[in-house]
């Protein structure tokens, strides 16, 4: 079985490389498919980490996460990326913001998994959720992005459903996201994220729409198709005001050392919590990634919007 649908990827490596780091490790959760998957944002010449820089990014991929490539040409002229990008940028909410109102959306979230999934997993996004909104106000419904890539090793192909979190504690991070998994199989949302699959499928290739549908039995997967969920945690950490050394390598070395110690917390917190769950079954990518401010990065993303 082969199906064509990696070629559709919108992010390169280059671009994750740029902005953001991996952390190598051998931490795992025992009893449970998971990756631990341990990030961090780069230091800027100056020594400071680079939230701007990824945020203004992330806005240079808004037209390929909010606008199916069935609605636009393939090659577009400088017109055409204008008017996109500004059809897109409607899409997401604008809250207003000062110290008092942060924002507590998740769309910069939602949109940095998705560069995190296409990256690192080279799992296309098959359905951009944000153009199917009837109002740029409203929250997308289900999970927070629907990926698929052939694994060519298993011979199957991986779904790939998202949850965002960003919030300033990383316990309450984990545990928002097993919920809303919780939630996911509890309300049967699968046969619906599979159904939007089926009907809004990104690509207009009908050839790779009908071969990933066939996938799908009953609103579950057949024997071809493999349920994963990825997870992005984004939270406060401290310790990036607690770093030494004046340039971006030794900023780096003294963070990373610093950051094995955090990742092993991490790890065994999300063991804690997943033991709660029944879901053996399941297959997890846990992206951790944190910020001096989740708030800050949010807050940079819409400036780069507006």
């Amino acid at each position: 079985m082969t199906i064509n649908i990696n070629r559709y990827l919108s992010v390169d490596k280059s671009a994750y490389d740029s902005c953001i780091g991996c952390l190598e490790h051998e931490y795992e959760i025992a009893g449970y498919n998971t990756n631990i998957r341990l990030h961090y944002l780069k230091f800027d010449g100056n020594g400071k980490p680079m939230v701007k820089a990824l945020a203004n990014l992330l806005y240079e991929f808004i037209i390929d996460y909010c606008i199916s490539s069935a609605n636009r040409p393939d090659q577009l002229t400088a017109r055409e990326s204008t008017r996109l990008t500004k059809e897109a940028r409607k899409l997401f909410r604008h809250p207003e913001i000062d110290e008092d109102n942060p924002d507590r959306t998740g769309e910069a979230g939602e949109l940095l998994l998705f560069f995190l999934i296409e990256a690192i997993l080279g799992a296309p996004q098959v359905v951009s959720k944000m153009e199917l909104k009837t109002n740029h106000k409203d929250e997308v419904k289900g999970s927070d992005g629907i990926h698929a890539k052939y694994n060519q090793e298993d011979d199957l192909v991986d779904f790939f459903f998202g949850e965002a979190k960003l919030y300033v504690d990383s316990n309450s991070a984990i545990q928002a996201a097993l919920n809303s998994i919780d939630d996911f199989h509890s309300v049967e949302m699968l046969e619906h994220e599979f159904t939007m699959v089926t009907k809004h499928f990104k690509y207009s290739n009908e050839e790779t729409k009908k071969a990933l549908s066939s996938l799908i039995i009953c609103g579950e997967p057949g024997p071809n198709a493999r349920l994963n969920h990825a997870c992005l945690i984004g939270y406060n950490y401290k310790d990036f005001s607690n770093l030494d050394g004046g340039t971006p390598k030794a900023l780096t070395e003294s963070f990373v050392s610093k950051f094995q110690e955090e990742g092993l917390r991490l790890t065994l917190s999300l063991q804690k919590k997943i033991a709660n769950m029944n879901c053996n079954h399941l297959s997890f990518e846990f992206f951790f990634l944190p910020f001096p401010s989740v708030d800050d990065f949010r807050n940079a993303f819409n400036k780069a919007l507006d």
